[in-house]
């Protein structure tokens, strides 16, 4: 499985710092001769333009190549979108060591998936390799775990795409047009679709039409002299070019040309790539160093076949891998336990049961870590006899100091007491139970909010001050058809039938057009009403303006 995280360097700093997302960020840095040039640029919240290597510069549709300097950077920002954008823009300096070191941290994360994780070996690495090989059937299968991945990424602010093939070369090369690969009738549902699996042995077929350009996805290194360094797996841009020149614009027209005429013209690194790419030249994952977390094992002397044999040594390992980095004031946020050498009575050894732990906010508490692994184990029957036992420290952060008591007990926190309720929720119902909606810019009522992990709720009288919402506290997942009674054709009904009530209207508020964009698909337009009925209660109704039919949407408290 490849992870293909676009325009990471920009992506980054809007995670740390999301009041960027206003204005425009560039991120830039200085040549030898004092040149600034654009290493990678996006604007989230206005209108973006997609940065494109192969685009002519400054033109007036935005297209800027990466290289680039400032001043015809903030010129062609100028042209599309006008000058107020560029007093708006923010410049941040380029710092590639911070890149890779948080895209590290991304990837050690991704080992809850495997434990062969790997990031491109260039300079401005993008993509994260996980060899789930053996690993996918214990998540509910591959488009389970690139889903997963795809969706908890998304959650944590990350803009990711994935896809799952044979060959590092084809998942790279998937995951960068994963909405391409997805082709079909349901593409065109949902346009947000950022995974994909690859079926096993048919990289050539699902893939041929995808440009000759996605094998060479990051394989160049541009280097502080702003030259382009051809790595191993290159293909180089003189490559493409003289392909393109041929007619040879797509995989599969590449794969259909004879491979000893391809290496004498072009060179050996595309015949090595196309080996790579279709599985019959090795291209191995160089794993991350596992020094940064903590990791503790334990080989019993007799295998173990109960729960309550397995929870006294976890409780050990977790106290081990807890100790260095209290010392360092940091708590574990994410923790995988394997249980290894588990062997079915007479079918041999089978793959290690793996237990993933997660937590909202850090923790450095081992009787709180062990609570957590005890209800997982609870939920689980073990196949057979373990072995040994493995605890990996996955994520980590730094702990948020508590001002302690005259007499040394920790004084009491609300919040501390939040954060161990939603651990154990998420401990018995799942992760994915436990969640927050947040509202985000969306027209559609349905589509106006995203799951996201929950934060500790405010105190009371900051709850208090807010401003009433106008929306509804309860939203129908999809809107329920109504039977109504109207005078007006246009106007609110007079009356209207939900099951087997019949509620009469006594007054009504609207209306409230709500219409989305030509590009979202299907067009919606509603006009939406807040209606109270004898009985005192209030409900959000709307008619759809292309056949007039009422819908129910929500109830106010």
């Amino acid at each position: 499985m490849t992870i293909w995280i676009p325009k990471w360097p920009v992506q980054r700093r809007l995670a740390e710092r999301p009041e960027l997302r206003r204005v425009p960020l560039l991120v830039c840095r200085r040549e030898p001769r004092g040149v600034m040039t654009v290493v990678a640029w996006a604007w989230a919240g206005g209108a973006s333009m997609r940065p494109d290597r192969r685009g002519p510069a400054g033109t007036p549709s935005g297209s800027i190549p990466c290289g680039m300097s400032l001043a015809e950077t903030l010129a062609a920002i100028a042209i599309a979108h006008g000058s107020r954008a560029c007093r708006m823009a923010e410049i941040d300096p380029d710092d590639p060591d911070a890149d890779r070191m948080v895209l590290e941290g991304i990837a050690r994360w991704c080992r809850r998936f495997a434990p062969i994780v790997a990031i491109d070996s260039g300079e401005r690495p993008e993509c994260i390799h996980v060899d789930i090989t053996h690993t996918a059937p214990l998540f509910g299968g591959e488009e389970s775990v690139v889903r997963t991945a795809v969706w908890t990424l998304a959650s944590r602010g990350v803009h990711a795409s994935a896809a799952v093939a044979d060959t590092p070369a084809a998942a790279t090369a998937a995951a960068r047009f994963s909405r391409v690969v997805s082709g079909g009738s349901r593409e065109k549902k949902d346009m947000r679709r950022r995974w994909c699996v690859v079926p096993s042995g048919e990289q050539a077929a699902t893939l041929s039409e995808l440009p000759v350009r996605a094998l060479d996805f990051r394989t160049r290194d541009v280097r502080k002299s702003g030259k382009e360094s051809l790595g191993k797996r290159a293909i180089g841009e003189q490559v493409i070019a003289g392909l393109s020149e041929l007619g040879v614009t797509t995989i599969g027209r590449l794969l259909r040309l004879p491979r000893k005429s391809l290496a004498s013209r072009f060179g050996e690194g595309l015949e090595r790539r196309i080996a790579e790419f279709l599985g019959t030249r090795e291209e191995p994952l160089v794993a991350i160093h596992d020094d940064a977390f903590p990791r503790a094992e334990c080989r019993l002397a007799a295998p173990a076949s109960t729960i309550d044999a397995i929870r006294s040594v976890i409780d050990g390992l977790v106290a081990r891998c807890v100790a260095p980095l209290a010392a360092r004031g940091h708590g574990i946020t994410a923790l995988q336990v394997r249980l290894e050498g588990v062997a079915f009575i007479g079918c041999g050894a089978s793959p290690p049961v793996v237990i993933d732990i997660g937590l909202f906010r850090p923790s450095g508490s081992v009787k709180h870590l062990v609570e957590l692994v005890e209800l997982r184990l609870s939920r689980m029957h073990l196949p057979g006899e373990v072995e040994s036992i493995a605890v990996q420290v996955v994520a980590a952060g730094a702990v948020t100091c508590r001002q302690k008591t005259l007499f040394g007990e920790r004084a009491a926190s609300d919040a501390s007491s939040v954060e161990r309720m939603l651990d154990r929720l998420a401990g018995r119902l799942g992760r994915r139970a436990v969640f927050e909606p947040k509202p985000v810019a969306d027209a559609q009522p349905e589509h106006a909010w995203l799951a996201s992990p929950p934060a500790v709720r405010p105190s009371v009288p900051e709850v208090r001050a807010r401003r009433i919402p106008v929306r509804p506290i309860w939203l129908a997942p999809r809107p329920v058809k109504l039977e109504t009674v109207s005078v007006v054709p246009d106007g609110p009904p007079v009356r209207f039938r939900l099951g087997p009530d019949s509620h009469r209207i006594v007054d009504a508020h609207g209306p409230e057009r709500i219409e989305t964009a030509w590009w979202r698909g299907e067009c919606v337009r509603r006009d939406y009403y807040v209606v109270e009925t004898e009985s005192g209660s209030r409900w959000w109704l709307f008619r759809r303006l292309r056949d007039g039919a009422w819908f129910l949407h929500g109830q106010f408290a």
